[in-house]
């Protein structure tokens, strides 16, 4: 998977750009369990702060900074694919600002003013919301974000989400299983 995940097609043509992943600890024990133990250092950091942050780091979401020379940081990648385990994204900013851009999509409300909980780095959610969403809703979501990258429903591909000229712009990148 490394070589999808690195090569020009997820990364895109900005030699710049790192790869992260977006991790959803709440599909499955492991991911916290992993995310605590002592090893090499990968960057990693909760989307949740504060006592928010403390009482549900073992459903929270993490974004962790991969690199392709940091077999470790593969893990999850390898692991959790084909189970919603979470997604990818690429970005010339720093990890710092996505993480502070991607919190800002934690929580939704509805039109009655409920807060609501949105799960945008599962998979299946961010697959059925990028297509509804508006041009000026997509410019804001993606952000300094250049590609959200998820598995495919079908688990046999990827599928990279970027813009173009404001619109959507999907495509498909088949996995060398």
């Amino acid at each position: 998977m490394a070589a999808q995940l690195f090569g020009g097609q997820v990364a895109g043509m900005r030699p710049d750009s790192a790869v992260y992943m977006l991790l959803d600890a709440a599909r499955d024990p492991r991911i916290y369990s992993w995310l605590s133990e002592p090893r090499e250092v990968i960057r990693q950091r909760c989307l949740y702060q504060g006592d928010v942050g403390d009482n549900l780091a073992h459903v929270a979401p993490y974004l962790l900074a991969l690199r392709e020379d940091q077999p470790e940081s593969l893990r999850f990648a390898e692991a959790g694919f084909g189970h919603s385990w979470g997604l990818f994204l690429t970005s010339a900013a720093g990890f710092d600002d996505v993480r502070r851009h991607l919190r800002k999509f934690n929580v939704v409300y509805r039109q009655d003013g409920t807060p609501l909980v949105f799960r945008f780095y599962d998979p299946r959610v961010l697959r059925a919301f990028l297509p509804t969403c508006t041009g000026s809703e997509l410019q804001r979501f993606f952000g300094p974000i250049d590609a959200f990258v998820a598995e495919s429903e079908e688990g046999d591909a990827l599928l990279r989400y970027s813009l173009r000229d404001g619109e959507l712009v999907q495509s498909r990148l088949e996995l060398d299983r």
